[in-house]
């Protein structure tokens, strides 16, 4: 009875001891999911970091075709190698569109049963109103700089197709082909694979250094426009004189 009373003693002051040591560690507190903000179920931080990509080609495709029409690349008054406006391209894409097979327009289905006849038709609207927002963005932008500033960003006078200084026929159409084309063959793709491949973390510490370095870049021009009524140029390289077109006439003639 003796044994039996102490082994019974010694498993109480080990429970004790158990209960004391559990009450001694504190309890882990549960990890509360990051609040993400969103755009009709996407993340606004993704669409953005998918924008800095694009703002990037913006940049890129304004000094091809000023190199095949000038024969100058420049930095496109700009110090870092984006162009903050084509960054709404994909909220555009995003919010205005939605898909290029199955045109839907803020939200909003146009054709309420997909067929065959109706993803041509969708496409087909998408590609003109893509070309239809280049025409009025480049509208817009150009004159409203001209009221505003004085100062003409650029200049498709003696263009073929040229319908007013900032407007032509082909960069409506050309660039609203490549808008299109990112559109229907890149934008769903690419969105979703930096969603399952980009951690939420990395693309938000881009977004806020890199994309707002973009943004006060942006700014900054458009004070050194309203102050000098002059963009400012950082850097410019003549690659070859005159045209592209009149290069290659000359290697022939």
């Amino acid at each position: 009875m003796e044994k039996k009373a102490e082994v019974e003693k010694n498993q109480i002051a080990d429970q004790t001891t158990e209960n004391s040591s559990e009450a001694a560690t504190p309890p882990q507190a549960e990890e509360k999911p990051e609040k993400r903000f969103k755009i009709l179920g996407v993340e606004l931080v993704y669409l953005y970091f998918f924008g800095i990509g694009v703002a990037f080609l913006g940049w890129f495709a304004e000094n091809v075709m000023k190199l095949i029409t000038h024969g100058v690349l420049d930095s496109k008054y700009h110090i870092l190698p984006f162009i903050s406006p084509y960054a709404l391209i994909v909220l555009a894409f995003h919010i205005a569109l939605g898909d290029p097979d199955d045109l839907v327009l803020f939200g909003k289905k146009i054709f309420k049963q997909r067929s065959k006849r109706s993803v041509i038709l969708s496409n087909l609207f998408s590609f003109l109103l893509i070309c239809a927002f280049v025409f009025l963005g480049e509208l817009v932008v150009g004159n409203l700089w001209d009221i505003l500033f004085g100062v003409s960003l650029w200049n498709y006078s003696g263009w073929p197709g040229e319908l007013t200084q900032y407007t032509s026929l082909p960069s409506t159409f050309g660039f609203g082909l490549g808008a299109y084309l990112i559109f229907k063959l890149i934008y769903k793709p690419l969105l979703n694979l930096i969603r399952t491949k980009v951690s939420f973390k990395f693309a938000k510490i881009v977004t806020l250094t890199l994309g707002m370095l973009i943004i006060l870049d942006t700014t900054f021009m458009i004070v050194h426009l309203a102050i000098f009524n002059e963009a400012p140029q950082y850097w410019s390289i003549r690659v070859y004189d005159g045209s592209l077109l009149d290069t290659i006439k000359a290697w022939f003639n």
